[in-house]
């Protein structure tokens, strides 16, 4: 599993597209077309979310959350009053709030023809799957111990110690949003631990966990119909305003 897309495919067993179709009274067509139209949303927000050191712990506190896990393995798990609360929480922390949904689910709506009502329903639970499925895809590539650490380190409020290495030695991580993260990081701790003393050397467990992670938040390959539409597009314009 490499993208969001890729997660939502291969999710309760293969079957996440089917049970989302019965849930919602949709075709598997619309279902599928209802999910992919909502990626770019939830690839844009977690990517937002990420890179905002406001926000980062609750990303990484809502991917560690046993709930979202049991929606990606399980369809019963997803539909649950529990699920569905931790989802609107986390949509809340990544997207803003209930106008932005709206917006999203009309963007969404114009591109696949499915009443934005609807997919105002089905955003949390594909939100719900996703974030558990990518819990899932850091343990199999045997990161799960480096993600537990950061989501103790978040639920303790110490997300910035725990950073401040990798944080201070943001020019040797790379690129792209690993890069863009640790600088934001570098910026607001400054390189140094919380309490006064001098970062050490980057954990390089934490940073493969953190770059694994963030990959993780792209669309993937979407169809033509979605990834040629101007979709994403409208997304970053709405997610780009305040929320």
């Amino acid at each position: 599993m490499s993208s969001l897309n890729d997660i939502l495919q291969s999710a309760q067993g293969g079957q996440a597209i089917n049970n989302i179709a019965q849930r919602f009274g949709l075709s598997q067509e619309q279902a599928q077309a209802a999910v992919q139209a909502l990626i770019p949303a939830l690839s844009a927000g977690l990517t937002k979310a990420a890179t905002n050191p406001g926000t980062l712990g609750s990303v990484i506190s809502a991917v560690t959350d046993s709930a979202h896990q049991a929606s990606f393995n399980n369809a019963a798990a997803a539909q649950s009053p529990a699920a569905a609360q931790k989802s609107s929480d986390t949509l809340s922390q990544i997207l803003g709030s209930n106008h932005i949904v709206q917006q999203i689910a009309q963007q969404a709506s114009a591109v696949t023809g499915i009443r934005p009502d609807i997919l105002v329903q089905i955003l949390p639970v594909v939100a719900s799957i996703a974030i558990g499925g990518l819990a899932t895809s850091l343990h199999n590539q045997g990161l799960g111990g480096a993600l537990g650490q950061l989501a103790s380190a978040a639920e303790q409020g110490n997300l910035g110690s725990i950073l401040g290495g990798a944080a201070g030695s943001a020019n040797g991580a790379g690129g792209g949003l690993l890069g863009t993260l640790t600088n934001i990081l570098g910026s607001l701790f400054g390189g140094s631990v919380q309490g006064g003393g001098q970062a050490g050397a980057p954990n390089p467990s934490l940073n493969n966990a953190l770059s694994s992670l963030t990959n993780l938040f792209q669309t993937g390959n979407l169809p033509s119909n979605i990834s040629q539409s101007g979709l994403q597009d409208e997304i970053g314009k709405i997610l780009g305003g305040n929320r």
